[in-house]
């Protein structure tokens, strides 16, 4: 099966490709159709569609008419018009045409009854890649009696793909996580609310932090971050240029980036007792920073690290036994016939020396 969407051909082992691409041209027609609903193009005026230049299949000029009539405008099928072909074979599409149809075209399509105002455009940026989608379409209406042009404006669609799912479970171990989960949340969150440049952030699309256990790290960067006074957002981007873009191109979905970097998670011995109970200590140090998504300024920074203490090994008589004697351990059942094995011999000893000192 071939997939055609926007004019390019995506073979049958793209279908996630041209699933995101479809994603990545109705979000650019939503923003087109938020812009229209506002134009100066009158609700009772019909509008007639042009081919759009670089729409091979046509799907993009349909959700242009979705758009159209969501936005509260008339929208006409000017292809059902006899004049409609026959203006369009004598037309000579060039570079001009695509952006500002010029007034000997509209003159054409004034022979035209049905349409009152048309809509043209081209699809300017195409790019396709593992990581994302993202079109670019610039599209303008003109009035067909006035000549003027009334309405344009280029609109970006961008479909990032989902990064992969964590594994759920975590190489570190129980008892560190417990150590160090409640004091980082907690370092983070002071001096997160210490920071008053974040006052004017309200959300926060979240990045990947560099060296991070499973996303371990950054789970609770984001606890901490949905605790406070900002929303963070996922946007699927794993990289700052990725979000630089998104946040450019669609304000809207977040007004700032944190990222950061996991410098340490780390576990020591300090202390080892003969009973087998040890003393550890495990650390972990992250670097950590909020940027504005327009200005690129740091509105908030910091180093944060823990180091805690929590003991770990024998516990339990038996536990400590088998640290003092190993042997145990293999032979769980001698506990009981060890002792039996000695009383035993010391019944046989009494019995001997009784024996043996005996008066003959």
């Amino acid at each position: 099966m071939v997939i055609v969407v926007a004019g390019v051909v995506l073979a049958s082992d793209s279908e996630m490709t041209a699933d995101g691409l479809r994603h990545a041209v109705k979000s650019a027609i939503g923003e087109a159709g938020a812009s229209i609903s506002a134009s100066k193009i009158p609700s009772n005026a019909a509008v007639a569609i042009l081919p759009i230049s670089g729409d091979g299949d046509g799907w993009l000029a349909g959700q242009l008419k979705i758009a159209l009539t969501d936005a509260g405008k008339t929208c006409v099928e000017g292809k059902e018009d006899p004049m409609w072909d026959f203006i369009l074979k004598e037309i000579t599409w060039d570079a001009r045409k695509e952006d500002i149809l010029d007034a000997a075209t509209l003159d054409k399509f004034g022979r035209i009854k049905s349409a009152q105002y048309l809509m043209y455009g081209c699809v300017r940026r195409l790019a396709v890649s593992e990581r994302h989608e993202l079109i670019e379409v610039e599209l303008h209406a003109s009035c067909i009696a006035t000549k003027q042009h009334v309405w344009g404006g280029s609109f970006v669609g961008r479909y990032n793909a989902p990064g992969a799912d964590p594994k759920g479970a975590v190489d570190i171990p129980s008892d560190v996580r417990v150590a160090l989960i409640d004091g980082i949340r907690a370092k983070m969150s002071e001096s997160l609310a210490k920071s008053p440049k974040l006052g004017a952030v309200k959300r926060v699309a979240i990045l990947p932090v560099a060296g991070d256990v499973d996303q371990y790290a950054e789970g609770l960067f984001r606890d901490v971050l949905s605790m406070s006074s900002v929303t963070p957002v996922n946007l699927d981007v794993s990289t700052r240029a990725e979000a630089r873009f998104a946040l450019r191109e669609g304000s809207g979905k977040a007004d700032a980036i944190a990222y950061g970097v996991l410098r340490d998670l780390s576990v020591k011995v300090v202390e080892t007792k003969a009973t087998g109970e040890k003393t550890c200590a495990a650390t972990m140090e992250l670097q950590l920073w909020i940027e504005n998504g327009l200005t690129r300024e740091i509105v908030w920074s910091d180093t944060v690290q823990l180091v805690k203490e929590f003991e770990t090994g024998a516990r339990g008589w038996w536990n400590k036994l088998c640290a003092f004697v190993p042997w145990f351990a293999d032979h769980p059942t001698a506990i009981v016939w060890l002792p039996l094995a000695v009383l035993i011999g010391l019944i046989v000893l009494i019995m001997l020396l009784r024996a043996m000192t005996r008066v003959r």
